[in-house]
């Protein structure tokens, strides 16, 4: 049974985590995002993808997050492709599959990230190509939470432990 569990990486950041680079981007619906103000007084829950092979996982971990905390008023939840390496002459394509792929009610979620790849890829201590990077940031803006892997009952109990207590801490 071990063997066929998905293997994850988590880690909790201290009382002040780094603060995210700064992303400036439009979701899939066309509201503009400045990332972490866009979550300046809530809990933020960012899933990173970088590459193509990314997305199941992060499609995985997106669609549990929204479940449970799509409607939640404290927290705020963004899937984040980053898709700076992909040539520039095919990346209105590839967004547009994207859009393509996300249901209309998820698209505000969903923010095409085109610049800061390599410090972003360092603030999730990016180690494995195709997996998932969920961070959580508190209600400033700091890291306080990151786990990365394939999704599985067993990483989300993590991620949803370190959730509620730091919800409960506001």
């Amino acid at each position: 049974m071990l063997a066929a569990s998905a293997v994850f990486s988590c880690a909790w950041a201290g009382l002040n985590g780094p603060q995210m680079p700064r992303i400036e981007g439009a979701t899939l619906a066309g509201r503009s995002v400045m990332l972490p103000d866009a979550a300046a007084g809530k809990t933020a829950i960012l899933v990173f993808g970088f590459t193509k092979a990314s997305r199941g996982p992060t499609t995985a971990w997106g669609k549990r997050i929204d479940e449970k905390f799509g409607s939640a008023p404290e927290v705020v939840w963004y899937e984040l492709p980053v898709l700076e390496s992909v040539p520039r002459l095919i990346r209105g394509m590839v967004i547009s599959s994207i859009k393509n792929d996300t249901p209309e009610n998820l698209r505000d979620h969903f923010v095409p990230v085109l610049h800061r790849e390599a410090e972003l890829k360092k603030f999730v201590n990016y180690d494995a190509h195709d997996d998932a990077y969920i961070v959580v940031l508190d209600s400033h803006g700091n890291l306080r939470y990151q786990i990365h892997g394939a999704w599985s009952e067993a990483a989300y109990a993590q991620l949803q432990k370190a959730l509620d207590e730091l919800l409960q801490q506001k």
